[in-house]
């Protein structure tokens, strides 16, 4: 069967969703420009195709109910928000910002599941990591022809890549690629020629480099835990695990060697941020990310206190911390606007206990889920961003809203509905087994 045969059926109103889904994908990684757009053509042909019943029955069909709601609800938290914002033309962003988190249910779970089959997701996210990878390549390519011609020894590959891309939200990427192609290459190792396990193995630790070159903290100590935790994933004895972790400890000091030789120094900025939180003091000025983090967590703290039942709304949150922060004398806040830096906080702030549990909820669902159905694909993209929203709001940026809410749905409808059995103990080649796809002959 032909590749077109495979990504398009004989379904219009599916074959333009899924053409959108395909540029919404291929995009995600380097422009938000286009999340918008595409949401709203999605929707006219959405809306266009007119089969409420059908579209309701095919979210049951995908057993995606508790999905759905959740993604739905936290969506609804952001007009919430709007509703009891005084500034609404300010909290307006916040939904045009949360918008995926509707569109992503409404679209990726209203299709059956003849259509949109278990290898058109993995289309979807093939695409998702070539994208990402040719965004590190061009990220990284430029800032390293940059370090060449400028021939300079303090030169920060941090500070360069900062002024074009915010670094966690590019690590993020790169981390679920770096696992999307290590599950890949566990589930269909004897199908799998070796030269496309040589380019793997090239790609992931090209990968691997960029992540510890960007210096984002959160990204760089997420990537090592679950790296380690991998290892008990890929090999399955023990014998292989110890020459696996031997193995994962050697790469780390020949990566640490070669960035140190490079002057990347990405290791210090996790050991001045340890000094940073030692010798805080919330009424000097400290003008690093650790201090500024700490000083707005204690004063969104501090404003949630006063607003814990309800919030205080989407749209005023920023001149609420502002305003907190010279009433306190908080030095490294004042004349700034910043969000909480913390989802959680975030939500607690400025939606109020209720918006805090939604929130809360969403992320460990693909943790329990993930245990439930033993995948640990779900398991790391739930620990991926709970690790970067202890320290980010990630729900405040497209960078990260149009991601999560996205990649929430989609690793859901990869996993197969019937429980899968592997045993981590046995001494024999027992993997996840690849998802039996529907005929696709629609």
């Amino acid at each position: 069967m032909s590749p077109l045969n495979i990504i398009f059926s004989q379904n219009r109103h599916f074959n333009i969703f899924y053409t959108l889904m395909m540029l919404a994908i291929v995009t995600l990684p380097f422009t938000k420009v286009l999340a918008i757009p595409i949401a709203v053509l999605m929707l006219i042909n959405w809306i266009w195709e007119w089969n409420w019943k059908e579209k309701w029955m095919n979210v049951k069909d995908h057993k995606a109910m508790v999905v759905f709601i959740l993604s739905v609800a936290v969506f609804f938290i952001s007009l919430y928000g709007w509703l009891i914002s005084s500034n609404k033309m300010h909290a307006l962003g916040s939904i045009e910002t949360y918008i995926w988190f509707l569109a992503a249910p409404l679209f990726l779970l209203t299709y059956a599941s003849t259509l949109f089959t278990h290898e058109r997701v993995r289309i979807l996210l093939v695409l998702f990591s070539i994208s990402t990878i040719f965004t590190a390549l061009i990220v990284f390519g430029e800032a390293t022809i940059c370090s060449l011609q400028t021939n300079d020894n303090s030169f920060s590959f941090y500070s360069h890549i900062s002024n074009h891309y915010h670094p966690s939200y590019l690590s993020l990427y790169m981390s679920l690629t770096i696992f999307l192609l290590l599950y890949d290459w566990k589930i269909r190792n004897k199908q799998l020629h070796i030269g496309i396990k040589v380019i793997y193995g090239i790609i992931i630790s090209l990968l691997y480099v960029a992540i510890i070159s960007t210096s984002s903290k959160a990204g760089l100590l997420l990537l090592l835990t679950l790296c380690l935790g991998w290892v008990f994933f890929l090999a399955n004895n023990w014998k292989k695990r110890t020459l696996g972790l031997l193995a994962f400890i050697s790469i780390n000091i020949i990566f640490g060697a070669i960035l140190y030789e490079l002057k990347m120094t990405p290791f210090k900025r996790i050991s001045a941020a340890v000094e940073d939180v030692k010798n805080y003091n919330k009424n000097e000025y400290e003008d690093n990310s650790s201090s500024i983090r700490i000083t707005v967590w204690r004063s969104a703290w501090e404003v949630s206190k006063e607003n814990h039942l309800l919030g205080t709304g989407t749209g005023d949150l920023d001149d609420d911390l502002k305003q907190n922060a010279e009433k306190n004398g908080y030095k490294n806040l004042i004349g700034h606007h910043f969000n909480a830096h913390n989802q959680w906080l975030q939500a607690l702030t400025t939606t109020g206990i209720l918006g805090a549990l939604i929130v809360l909820a969403y992320t460990l669902f693909p943790i329990i889920y993930g245990i439930r159905k033993r995948d640990i694909l779900y398991i790391t993209f739930s620990l991926l961003i709970i690790g970067n929203m202890m320290v980010e709001s990630m729900f405040e940026r497209k960078m990260g809203a149009v991601f999560i809410a996205i990649m929430f749905v989609l690793l859901f409808l990869r996993i197969p509905k019937q429980e899968i059995q592997f045993n981590l103990g046995s001494s024999e080649d027992e993997t996840t087994p690849i998802p039996q796809n529907p005929s696709f002959e629609e």
